[in-house]
């Protein structure tokens, strides 16, 4: 549902709906979240190419009010993988779990739990704030060119897997590239942007630009040096056990 912009009324759009006042307006995210991605993918060097949006808005007859209050966005750039590298290597035991990219910030804490809330609006202003984003274009090209200089390592490559931390921070993406083997994460092995930062938020805070990774223990320095060489930070927080507790 988008708020009705003058000569540019849908038949399903009621002007009467009521927003939350602690969110954008629907037509304000399907805006600034496109201009966001183009200006972004462009800041790190990977122009996006292709996108769009849905949004939905209706009163039922019987009366009830059916809605993405929060628009949804899809966005698409274009790349290429050699085919050694489609395929993730399983965890096995001894294999180093490894943080590529941004220290740990209380960013995103909460992002997840508020874009999943059933209901928008039932939510606290605070959590709204707190589940906001903040791209770093510069550690993303930094990022994308460690990662770029292992590919093109062929068979050398260091990376055995590689997961994308999203919604969930740490607890999410640790466990999926460790799964189903198990591991030790170390959380003082973590690099901090915020001292302050307590256990839980390292855990579950959304900072941008932050990979994991599996590697075996002979190619830790050869990791570590391709990440020196582009000056992107790279922690060493644990290894796969095969045990499961």
């Amino acid at each position: 549902m988008l708020y009705v912009c003058s000569g540019y009324e849908l038949p399903w759009e009621d002007a009467k709906f009521v927003y939350p006042n602690n969110m954008a307006p629907p037509l304000e995210i399907a805006i600034e979240a496109s201009n966001g991605a183009s200006d972004y993918g462009n800041k790190f060097g990977e122009p996006v190419l292709a996108g769009f949006a849905r949004s939905f808005g209706m009163m039922l007859p019987n009366g009830e009010r059916r809605e993405w209050v929060k628009p949804i966005m899809f966005s698409g750039g274009i790349g290429m993988i050699d085919g050694e590298g489609v395929t993730k290597l399983q965890p096995e035991k001894g294999m180093e779990v490894v943080k590529v990219g941004g220290p740990v910030y209380r960013i995103g804490v909460g992002g997840g739990a508020a874009s999943s809330i059933q209901v928008q609006g039932d939510n606290e202003s605070e959590l709204d704030f707190g589940a906001v984003q903040r791209g770093d274009a510069e550690m993303e090209q930094k990022l994308n060119r460690a990662i770029r200089a292992c590919i093109e390592m062929d068979s050398g490559n260091p990376i055995c897997s590689i997961h994308d931390q999203g919604a969930g921070g740490n607890g999410n993406v640790l466990k999926e590239i460790s799964e189903p083997a198990g591991a030790v994460i170390r959380v003082k092995d973590f690099m901090l942007g915020d001292p302050t930062i307590s256990v839980l938020e390292l855990w579950g805070a959304e900072y941008q630009e932050s990979n994991a990774l599996l590697v075996h223990a002979e190619n830790r320095q050869t990791l570590q040096d391709i990440c020196d060489r582009e000056k992107v930070p790279v922690s060493f927080v644990g290894e796969i056990t095969g045990k499961q507790w």
